[in-house]
């Protein structure tokens, strides 16, 4: 997570970009300049974000946005999710993508028929089964025969999973996906043949969110505010980052084979 550095400071250029989250402990303003999100609070202390350090902005809507610095954001890539009161996410923004990219031209063509939705519903229950794997890996005491199929059943099959980290991760995970949907140049949302929404964010957002209730244990369980859940989220997503890209790789194949067939 990125620790805030006052203007009068001298730039440091991080190692990489991370999340910037502008929690709702109080009102702030983001304005910019050409290279940099600058973040002023209600004492009109006033902080400067490199753009080349922001991965993804995970923003409360005690946070006034300027159309300029919204623009920045878009036009280099940064997406941006805001989070209400309760840590749920109102809604992610995410750029527009540069370039049309074969992965993408081929997963819109792959939904466009009920074959190809039904491709896209066969990779779904693919991933439920690779986190139901990883929770059964990470198992010291191993997995009994039957609560494996009833987890398998209740999980792959119906989509169904016990849920109880706090509510407001899940808007961490909603506002991860706009970052790697915008690094794979894949859009939100994809549009079935009978013109039937399928939210690709909402699906990888369940996997994500899945795989954190199951596998995580009751580490998180305690963390309260906006900062202690931030700071939890960051460090689950540094140990588990290749899950999401294995996601998104693995659904690439499928539209690529299916477009190939």
């Amino acid at each position: 997570m990125l620790n805030p550095r006052p203007i009068a400071t001298a730039a440091t250029p991080a190692p990489g970009a991370r999340a910037l989250y502008l929690g709702a402990g109080q009102h702030k303003r983001v304005t910019c300049t050409d290279e940099a999100l600058v973040v002023t609070n209600a004492r009109a202390q006033t902080w400067r974000y490199p753009l080349d350090r922001v991965a993804r902005v995970v923003s409360s809507t005690a946070t006034d946005w300027s159309g300029a610095a919204l623009a920045l954001c878009l036009r280099r890539g940064i997406g941006i999710a805001w989070l209400d009161p309760r840590g749920a996410a109102l809604g992610v923004c995410y750029p527009q993508a540069r370039s049309a990219t074969a992965s993408a031209a081929a997963l819109e063509i792959m939904v466009e028929t009920p074959e190809g939705v039904e491709r896209y519903r066969h990779w779904q229950r693919a991933r439920r089964m690779d986190v139901l794997m990883r929770w059964s890996a990470g198992r010291e005491a191993g997995i009994a025969p039957a609560e494996w199929e009833a987890a398998k059943r209740q999980w792959v099959y119906a989509g169904e999973y016990p849920v109880h980290l706090p509510a407001g991760l899940r808007g961490h995970c909603l506002a991860s996906i706009g970052s790697a949907l915008a690094r794979h140049a894949l859009p939100p949302a994809l549009w079935g043949p009978k013109a039937q929404r399928i939210d690709l964010d909402e699906d990888l957002c369940e996997l994500l969110w899945a795989e954190m209730n199951l596998c995580a244990g009751n580490l998180a369980d305690a963390a309260e505010g906006d900062r202690p859940l931030a700071e939890w989220f960051e460090r689950w997503a540094a140990r588990n980052a290749a899950a999401l890209h294995a996601h998104l790789y693995s659904l690439e194949r499928t539209a690529l084979k299916a477009l190939a067939t």
